[in-house]
């Protein structure tokens, strides 16, 4: 398993390693209310060290899928998700992995002014904040920090992220999924 754990806003760093560690973010996969499958996530999964799920799974179901490859999960839960889930998952949390503290959100509300309310929820300063909640997309550098949004794979225009942290430095991907691929 990778070394990640909750953290106090004065942590010490957990990773000193020289390789590029990959995490794979998803979020809103509204199995089953919204799609008839739990999409095949393989392919990337299988290129990640490190898995963040940002809620919306909606059944438990999926969250065993994630956990089945055998990689670390690290996951809070959505408004969506079942009762099951939101009492296992908690709704927030804050984890660093290599010098690169990072906050964990489903999210809430609109999309305007989505990221000064997700940083509202943490009450030290990060380096990232991920989020879903919205389904759209977002990659963006606010101030220095990392807003960062896979997306959704449950819709028209499905997505999902790689987040890549190395020396302390953390940038973000978002993937683009064909809907033959997805099954929508």
């Amino acid at each position: 398993m990778i070394g990640l754990k909750g953290f106090a806003c004065n942590a010490n760093p957990l990773f000193k390693g020289e390789a590029i560690l990959k995490i794979l973010v998803v979020s809103d996969i509204h199995y089953p209310d919204r799609r008839a499958d739990i999409p095949d996530l393989s392919s990337f999964i299988e290129k990640s060290d490190l898995i963040f799920a940002t809620g919306d799974f909606t059944c438990a179901e999926v969250l065993d899928y994630l956990k089945s490859f055998k990689k670390q999960v690290v996951a809070v839960h959505g408004n969506a998700d079942d009762p099951f889930l939101k009492t296992t998952l908690p709704e927030n949390l804050t984890v660093e992995v290599k010098n690169v503290k990072i906050g964990l959100y489903h999210g809430s509300g609109t999309p305007i002014r989505i990221a000064s309310r997700v940083k509202n929820i943490f009450d030290c300063q990060l380096d990232a904040y991920i989020f879903g909640h919205t389904h759209i997309p977002l990659n963006k550098l606010i101030n220095g920090k990392l807003f960062f949004n896979p997306g959704t794979i449950s819709g028209f225009r499905s997505s999902l992220g790689m987040l890549y942290i190395d020396s302390g430095n953390i940038r973000g991907e978002i993937i683009r999924l064909s809907s033959h691929i997805m099954g929508v």
